[in-house]
This record gives structure tokens, sequence and C-alpha cells, in this order.
């Protein structure tokens, strides 16, 4: 049975239909199946939605379990499936709305990621993550989001990515911290100085941070990383 359509869907609504799902142990994820409903808002639409849940996740842990949020999130933020953020690259949508919600993005990874996250290393495969952990650390891997180089003109898209991964950083939780790193080593060759810089900074909190995490940076300060 082919899945329908989806029209007018609410704030509200649009939030069941991401993350009121469950989450498949063997088989593909909901949106994946033959059977799965879908809704293409307009792109206003879509960075609206977007941009709220990023500010104000907090009342996803209420209503959906971690491995369902994971699951939810990789659907909004992936081209191969809802790929609602493909509009942060449209450059016929205000640059000021998105921007907006790529600093939105801050408060997602303060208010969820660092709050609910197992704190374990995911590019050493520790135990006891989960879609969410998985999702936040790929978080910079699968937003169409990149950096081949640096253009010769400041882009405002570019500096709120590189704001965020720099306020990441700073959160107490080893997950948000890799996925900073993650994020800024895969942007490490485009900009080169930000990530000399920043790495730094961090490395400054000495014995505080997780040795692993330590080697991670400095892999990623120089894009050495996967």
């Amino acid at each position: 049975m082919a899945g329908k359509r989806l029209n007018n869907l609410s704030y509200e609504a649009w939030i069941e239909h991401v993350f009121g799902h469950e989450v498949p142990f063997y088989d593909v994820a909901w949106y994946n199946q033959d059977n799965a409903d879908w809704w293409e808002p307009t792109p206003t639409q879509a960075i609206d939605y977007v941009t709220r849940l990023f500010q104000h996740p907090e009342p996803l842990v209420e209503e959906f379990a971690d491995n369902q949020i994971g699951q939810g999130l990789y659907y909004i933020i992936d081209n191969g499936a809802g790929a609602y953020c493909r509009f942060l690259i449209d450059g016929s949508m205000p640059v000021r709305t998105r921007t907006d919600c790529i600093a939105a993005m801050k408060k997602l990874f303060a208010r969820l990621f660092d709050t609910r996250c197992a704190p374990i290393l995911s590019h050493l495969d520790e135990p006891g993550g989960n879609k969410l952990s998985s999702v936040c650390y790929m978080w910079w891997d699968i937003i169409p989001l990149a950096a081949s180089s640096k253009p010769s003109r400041p882009d405002p898209i570019h500096e709120a990515c590189l704001a965020v991964m720099k306020e990441t950083l700073r959160l107490s939780n080893p997950a948000c911290q890799e996925s900073a790193l993650h994020g800024i080593g895969h942007w490490a060759r485009a900009y080169p100085e930000f990530a000399a810089e920043t790495i730094d900074q961090y490395l400054k909190r000495g014995s505080t941070l997780h040795s692993e995490l330590v080697r991670y940076a400095e892999a990623a300060r120089v894009g050495c990383i996967a």
C-alpha cells in the first residue's frame, strides 16, 4: 500500500509526522518504507518549522524516546530523506531567514544533545550510543552544508555554521565536543585559520579534556578526519 501526500500540516502535526514512529531494529526507517506518508512544504514553511524545532527542542523528550528523536532529526536534515534543510542553501530564500535557522542549532545542541546524549565518543564506537548519539556525531556530514573552499567574500551561511561549531565546542558533553570537532575537521581545509585558532583555544582546557578528544582535535585541526 502506497503512502499518501499530506497537506497543510500544523507545526504540532508535523512534529508527530516526523518523530512519532517506531524505530525498527532490522527494517529500514519509516521514511524509506513504501507506505510512508510524505509532506512537501514550501521553503518558507520548512525553514520556519525547522527553526522553531531547533530553538525549542525540549518538548521532544517529553513525547518521544531518544531513538525516535534521532531518527526524526536524521529525516529532517538528510537530503535523501525529508530534505527540509536543503532550503538552507536555496539562494531564493532570504539570507537572514537561513542564518537564523542555522544559529538556532546552538540551542539544539545545548538543550537537547548536551543533556540527552550519552557522554561517549562515536568515532571510537564506544558502547552506549543510540540514534540520537549518531545524528549528533554525524550532524555536519549529513546536513547539506559544506565548505570545499573559502569564498573570496565573507559568506554569512559559512559564518553561521562556524559559529555553531565554535559554540558547541564549549558544551560539557564529550559527544557534543566530538560533533563540533568533526565539523571543524571537515571545514579545516577551507577555513584553516578558524580551525587552528578554535581548536588551539579548545586545547587550552588541558586536563579537563578527554584524552581521546585531544587526539581527535589535533587531527581535526588539519582536516585529517574521516
